[in-house]
């Protein structure tokens, strides 16, 4: 049987089919029940599309050689294939062995799967299993797809990258493919290019348009987390063309091309995609493509088109960020005067756990009436909050270093040291450049000159 292990490795089914079925024909009793496991092993490999086949396989195997029914890899093909079937989880494990056959185990971890019991599934996937080549490499795809289902992103893509190391040809590009869009969802982008880079051997000479469209789609979003917005948009056009010829039009495509556009500065033309997005988008993802488009009408000073479209977004209770829409709505409703509605919002930020663009505001709202020291207990819990360098942080740091000089610079060494921290985040040329510099050289004097500015 080994030409047609290799076959099966090699992604030769054909090849593998024809020899399972001939020497099937012709064999008896034992070797007659393994080619047939073997034969139902290959057509489990097509999910729904083989369970005929497997099913049909077993029955062979087991008028071959009746005692095949206690054999532990025959019965977890068996559980498999009724769990890919819907039974019930107490009929399936009903079916399972206890047994220590890594073949047999590999079935097991697959009906675990189809049966949405991921964490149990990696309970076997973790252990070393001494499989065929042809499984091997699917164990760690098994092992990624069961991480990918509990959200762990990092952990998904380093199993797919594995088994990428041990899968050929196609098999090997995908699982390079859904690498790099477990690293994109884990914020890793330099590793999603590294994997987008492996799988470029693989590419075949006529590219499927889906496949070439999904890989620089991944390309924009992995150029867009290392803060490369213009090669972020070169991919994401590429992407876009793909869709053009031929390729499935996804939500995703423009949705990225309108982040790449937004941070080029080009609101209005991120808008237009933003627009775009919603339209192909259902659902939570029309939520996400909604929320984008308020953001980027928020940017462009389009404040009545900013409240209307979060209002929308906030109509889906089951929308993930609900706690930063409340807090953009905040934003929008104080930059509309609108204060006690933004005050309303602020709060149920906080609630829902945007505590940094909630007590932003709530910042702003206490600073404008003077009330300078509630101001300052929300920005810095807005700082502390919010992550290093994002746009809540900078404000916020901003917010502090001016309400603390408003209350006769008291504090100079926060003063400076917050001065310090954020400068290299903002534009020389940006007007609170000039203004923290001015502060910082202030406070330094109050001190005594004794600190300068990095």
């Amino acid at each position: 049987m080994q030409v047609v292990l290799e076959a099966l490795h090699q992604g030769d089914y054909d090849t593998a089919f024809e020899v399972l079925i001939r020497t099937l024909a012709l064999a008896q009793g034992e070797k007659a029940a393994e080619v047939a496991l073997l034969l139902a092993e290959a057509y489990s490999l097509y999910g729904e599309g083989g369970v005929e086949g497997a099913h049909r396989a077993l029955e062979e195997g087991l008028a071959s050689l009746p005692t095949l029914e206690a054999h532990p890899r025959y019965r977890s093909i068996l559980g498999e294939l009724r769990a890919l079937e819907g039974a019930s989880e107490d009929e399936v494990r009903q079916i399972l062995p206890k047994t220590n056959d890594p073949q047999a185990l590999y079935h097991q971890a697959q009906a675990l799967m189809y049966l949405g019991l991921p964490e149990e599934a990696l309970e076997i996937l973790n252990r070393p299993l001494p499989l065929p080549a042809f499984l091997s490499w699917r164990a760690h795809t098994l092992r990624g797809k069961a991480h990918e289902r509990l959200g762990q992103a990092s952990e998904a893509a380093t199993a797919y990258r594995e088994a990428a190391q041990m899968a050929l040809g196609m098999e090997r590009y995908w699982n390079l493919i859904d690498a790099a869009a477990m690293y994109v969802e884990a914020g890793m982008g330099q590793e999603a290019l590294e994997a987008l880079r492996e799988a470029q051997p693989s590419i075949p000479e006529l590219e499927d348009p889906e496949d070439a469209a999904t890989r620089h789609y991944l390309e924009a979003r992995g150029q867009l987390l290392l803060g490369n917005p213009s090669l972020a948009l070169e991919a994401i056009q590429q992407a876009l063309e793909k869709e053009r010829e031929g390729a499935e039009p996804a939500h995703g495509t423009p949705l990225v091309h309108g982040q790449a556009l937004m941070q080029l500065g080009q609101t209005q033309e991120a808008i237009e995609a933003f627009k775009e997005a919603v339209r192909r988008a259902e659902n939570s993802d029309k939520s996400h493509a909604l929320h984008e488009l308020a953001v980027a009408y928020l940017e462009a000073g389009k404040l009545a088109e900013a409240e209307a479209t979060l209002r929308e977004v906030l109509r889906d209770p089951e929308y993930s960020y609900l706690g930063e829409a409340y807090g953009d709505l905040a934003e929008t409703l104080y930059r509309l005067g609108q204060y006690e509605e933004a005050e309303k919002a602020a709060q149920e930020a906080i609630r829902q756990g945007s505590l940094s663009a909630g007590h932003l505001i709530l910042g702003n709202l206490a600073y404008d009436l003077l009330h300078l020291e509630e101001a300052l207990a929300h920005y810095s819990i807005a700082v502390q909050e919010a992550p290093e360098g994002s746009r809540d942080w900078v404000t916020a740091q901003e917010m502090v270093v001016d309400t603390l000089a408003q209350l006769g610079f008291r504090h100079p060494d926060e003063i400076i040291s917050r001065s310090e921290a954020v400068l290299p985040y903002l534009h020389p040329s940006d007007e609170w450049h000039q203004t923290l510099s001015h502060y910082a050289q202030r406070a330094r004097g109050l001190m005594g000159g004794n600190r300068t500015l990095n």
